[in-house]
């Protein structure tokens, strides 16, 4: 039974069974929910009155000069934090106290603060909760995630906000889209364009063969696997080609692979262009699920609600996974210098949206006093998306009354949209400190934009040399079976290594010893020159320099 409608409940029995000295009667009193019970007037002065109060009037006082112990955090700004007056007490502040002197007013209590011995969440041993665990306050004036189903000794008032959870990292010098050369595409995209160079070739060769088989005729003309193959990859490099198709069929098939190759290149240069010249800045974390997948070293506050859903919740599986491989750790934020140190080395910072945009700030502000530069100034920045949603609502002791009492009026701060005005107009700025994309206007190239070409060519060059070596095994694989390719070759006649050279021009002497051994030499601005006839009886000039000779035949 409610205790409310219990205490009404008794307050009737006792009018009820008082002995008055006379037949009481009851009527209704200048139409209100008031009833009065009272002994006719006969006279008496010892006469009795009773008066019983509503529901609601009965809610408003029964809190009415009672003093309550209200836990809250010692520094949560702009949520509930605490300072000291004058007299060195305790005064709560921030949109949760706001709410209580609301609630003060209409119930008349009074209240003092009471601090855990850790300034965190915590749990049954530590922290806020452990003091509404242990009823050593009466309820919790900050806005602490809603833990349903967690803990059985306590009662939850009404959701106020909610909290979003970001990740907070070093910013990092280059965009996580890596080279620019593959940007205009997804990977899905370059995979299929590998799909159909490696398919297109041997397709066209297949329908070629197919067709001269079935039709043959004097126009029938093939070209070779080889040939198929490297058509379809001159033509993605727009290198063209010397294979002339002389039937309808092979003409369409090339012509349909010249056509999606030039939408192909037209729509890569395209978005090549707007990417080199409008590049978004990307970051390497998109999802919890890339912290745990690239091995990063991540810390989030000891004895927060993080560290309660890591541990028990499995929506964050894979960071409970990550921080038992050691990758995750629980410290004390409040340390902003550990904080700056572990961010530095590369550590990702996982907390509540509104604490990371404070310490950006906060170190913003103290870089712009320091007058550092403007570009160096964002040292940080924040994952688009939240990877955590939670709502969050003052905290009782199990069985408590207050809830009943409170959450009236906690409703209407919400409905009304009280709290998310007072949570805007105490927050920071509307200006986003640090943005993700600090929107430079220049844009110049960057050696990393260039880095698959320089890829592209190691590769080009490295395959080469594979296929070099590749063929001379094959040439001396097929010398030794005595094959129509020849005798095998030696790797010194390859390289011309510790082969004696045959003379450089010796052909060209062989082929003008007849002409030349009685041409007369004559020198012809500063050149000598033999003069020759030919069989027509004209007379030419040939150089004497041998270089020179090789340009000229004899007729």
């Amino acid at each position: 039974m409610n205790r409310t409608n219990f205490v009404g409940l008794l307050l009737t029995t006792l009018c009820s069974n008082y002995p008055p000295p006379s037949r009481l009667t009851v009527k209704d009193k200048d139409g209100s929910n008031n009833f009065t019970t009272r002994a006719p007037d006969t006279g008496n002065t010892t006469g009795f009155e009773c008066t019983l109060k509503d529901g609601d009037e009965v809610k408003k006082d029964i809190l009415r000069g009672k003093h309550l112990r209200i836990a809250t955090f010692k520094q949560d700004w702009p949520l509930s934090y605490v300072e000291k007056d004058k007299n060195g007490v305790l005064k709560g502040s921030g949109i949760a106290f706001q709410i209580i002197e609301t609630l003060r007013k209409q119930y008349g209590f009074t209240y003092s603060i009471v601090l855990p011995n850790k300034d965190i969440l915590g749990d049954e041993k530590s922290g806020i909760l452990e003091l509404l665990h242990n009823r050593k306050v009466e309820m919790a004036a900050a806005f602490l995630p809603v833990l349903h189903g967690r803990y059985d000794s306590l009662s939850w008032g009404t959701e106020l906000i909610q909290n979003q959870y970001y990740v907070l990292m070093k910013r990092p010098k280059e965009s996580a889209t890596g080279s620019g050369l593959l940007a205009p595409f997804e990977d899905e995209v370059w995979q299929l364009i590998l799909v159909s160079l490696l398919l297109v070739g041997p397709t066209m060769y297949g329908i070629i063969k197919l067709r001269d088989k079935l039709c043959g005729g004097n126009h029938s003309r093939s070209f070779s696997l080889s040939s198929c193959a490297w058509f379809v990859y001159g033509a993605l490099m727009k290198q063209g080609s010397t294979l002339n198709p002389a039937t309808d069929s092979s003409r369409v098939l090339f012509a349909t692979w010249w056509i999606f190759i030039m939408i192909l290149t037209a729509f890569y240069t395209a978005n090549l262009t707007a990417f080199l010249t409008l590049s978004k800045f990307t970051l390497p974390i998109q999802n919890i699920e890339d912290i745990a997948r690239l091995s990063y070293h991540w810390f989030t506050r000891d004895g927060g609600i993080l560290e309660f859903a890591i541990k028990v919740e499995t929506d964050l599986n894979v960071l409970r996974y990550s921080a038992s491989r050691g990758y995750g750790h629980f410290v004390n934020v409040r340390n902003q210098d550990q904080v700056k140190n572990l961010i530095a080395k590369d550590w990702l910072y996982l907390e509540e949206k509104r604490e990371l945009m404070y310490f950006m700030m906060t170190d913003y502000i103290n870089k712009t006093m320091k007058q550092v530069l403007e570009k160096d100034r964002c040292t940080y920045v924040l994952t688009a998306d939240s990877y955590l949603t939670r709502s969050t609502a003052f905290a009782y002791p199990k069985h408590s009354i207050l809830p009943a009492l409170f959450n009236r009026v906690m409703l209407s701060y919400v409905e009304s949209g009280i709290i998310n005005h007072l949570a805007a107009f105490n927050s920071l700025s509307d200006t986003q400190i640090c943005p993700l994309n600090l929107h430079n206007k220049e844009r110049q190239l960057r050696n990393t934009d260039l880095l698959t070409t320089y890829y592209a060519v190691m590769s080009g060059f490295l395959t080469a040399a594979v296929v070099l070596v590749c063929e001379i095994i094959w040439r001396k694989l097929a010398g030794s079976r005595g094959s129509s390719a020849g005798k095998s070759w030696k790797i010194e006649e390859i390289f011309d290594l510790g082969v004696k050279k045959r003379p450089r021009f010796a052909v060209w002497r062989r082929a003008f010893a007849g002409l030349l051994k009685d041409a007369e030499k004559r020198e012809v601005n500063g050149r000598e020159y033999y003069v020759v006839k030919t069989r027509q009886g004209e007379k030419r000039l040939i150089p004497v320099r041998p270089l020179s000779s090789f340009l000229f035949q004899k007729r």
